[in-house]
């Protein structure tokens, strides 16, 4: 059996096509949509090992609230060698070597690592992380999800999966080139090799769901794909409902939903836990930094060390706003950074819909009440937005498609469903939109292509 699978940077599908009808698979029942599964993992110190919303679930169970108690752990010896020095005392003297313990800060209290947002490191330096003493590649913890989604399907169809077709985005996040896409993919196939999937291809995510919008669509059409997800903005214009498809230009940039909750925790969020307060008998500002390491995930478990928190701490006398402060370190010891992600996310689908939407987060220490209207939102994406509507309109214009000979504009994913994205879309093709599958679209398509793989196998 061959499957598409849609490695999302936030949500992951997996489908099949006969011919006829697309079958997704109920990946997490755990889920409040089984088909929808979100790309997290949970590693416990045992190193056992949940995804999806199970995953979620047993982080905030174990972790939040939990208190950190930082040690340090050896971790091995390494040698260094000093080049030639010259002469000492008019003696020369070469090359020394020298061995050195080396130690790590570990936290033994902390009942599990979670994950997330891996595919958006794939095209980055980043090479992995140690997890109870345990070394885990990027391409691991990858191969450790997409295993599960493999099992899953296997369990519910009866069969072997023999093949995958992955969906790709046109340039992975913080890539800077080609040669940075070409290493992500290679990372993405050894991943999916090392979960058991043997024959893997790629394609397109913005191809894909054009190729599942091209099942209902009355005859030939020419369409852009506009597929905002958590990780990446992915555009195709395409030639559809013939023999042969023809792809007139793709575009892409790594801007979507992750970026957003980044812009509105730096935009609103960073103040409620020391940005801008000052410290000392000369009321220095604060050191960003502290505050800085909230944006990402692969840094913020660098902040949580003793002496870190022994500086915020001290800070936390002589400061400007010390409440501030005593909730950053609750932020850190009691492990609710992530929880603060997740409070922007839900603020941030909540204005899709509603004017105004409220992150609130409380426990020890913390007492955070931040309101967020619409327009705030939309002012803090705006240089985000441009970058999007330039991509858009240069994608088209490479296309070689005058706008008037656009049939249709495919808008998928949840950041699609952001209204100043849809009114960017609608301004430029006006009356052309349609909303696809907002979660399946691109994953049916890459069950589309995998037929046609596994007729060509």
């Amino acid at each position: 059996m061959w499957i598409g699978i849609d490695f999302g940077t936030t949500n992951s599908g997996a489908a099949t096509f006969d011919g006829r009808q697309i079958r997704s698979f109920a990946l997490d029942p755990a889920s409040h949509d089984p088909q929808v599964m979100r790309s997290t993992l949970y590693i416990t110190r045992e190193h056992e090992v949940s995804v999806g919303q199970a995953a979620i679930d047993t982080y905030y169970r174990e972790n939040i609230g939990h208190p950190s108690k930082m040690t340090r752990q050896w971790v091995g010896e390494i040698e260094i060698t000093t080049g030639d020095v010259g002469s000492v005392k008019g003696y020369p003297v070469g090359p020394q070597t020298e061995v050195r313990d080396v130690y790590v800060l570990v936290d033994e209290w902390m009942p599990g690592r979670l994950l997330y947002s891996l595919k958006s490191a794939l095209s980055s330096s980043y090479e992995g992380t140690t997890i109870f003493d345990r070394p885990y590649p990027l391409e691991e913890l990858i191969a450790t999800y997409l295993r599960a989604i493999r099992e899953r399907v296997e369990a519910e169809s009866g069969k072997p999966v023999e093949g995958v077709v992955l969906g790709r985005p046109v340039h992975f996040v913080d890539s800077q080139d080609t040669s940075a896409d070409q290493r992500a993919e290679c990372r993405l196939r050894k991943a999916a090799e090392m979960a058991g999937l043997q024959e893997v291809s790629f394609e397109l995510e913005p191809v894909a769901s054009a190729l599942h919008f091209e099942l209902t669509a009355p005859g030939p059409q020419n369409v852009v794909v506009f597929d905002f997800g958590g990780g990446t903005l992915d555009i195709t214009v395409m030639r559809i409902g013939e023999q042969e498809r023809q792809v007139f230009a793709v575009g892409g940039v790594g801007i979507a939903g992750d970026t957003f909750d980044r812009l509105v925790i730096e935009g609103l969020m960073l103040e409620h836990f020391g940005r801008g307060s000052t410290f000392g008998p000369d009321q220095a500002l604060f050191p960003n930094h502290y505050t800085d390491a909230l944006l990402h995930w692969q840094t913020l478990a660098e902040l949580n060390r003793p002496k870190t928190v022994r500086f915020i701490r001290e800070a936390q006398r002589t400061s400007s706003h010390p409440k501030q402060l005593r909730a950053l370190e609750s932020l850190l010891v009691h492990n609710q950074a992530i929880r603060l992600n997740d409070e922007v996310e839900q603020a941030k689908v909540a204005l899709s819909s509603a004017p105004f939407a409220v992150i609130e987060m409380d426990g020890p220490d913390l007492d955070v009440w931040q309101p967020v209207t619409r327009s705030q939102f939309e002012m803090l994406v705006a240089g985000a937005r441009q970058q999007v509507e330039t991509c858009l309109l240069d994608t088209v214009d490479r296309s070689g498609l005058h706008r008037d000979e656009i049939d249709r504009v495919i808008r998928t994913g949840g950041s699609a469903q952001i209204p100043c994205f849809i009114d960017l879309i609608e301004q430029h093709f006006p009356g052309k939109v349609v909303q696809s599958d907002v979660f399946g679209s691109v994953t049916a398509g890459l069950a589309i292509r995998a037929r046609e793989k596994s007729i060509q196998e």
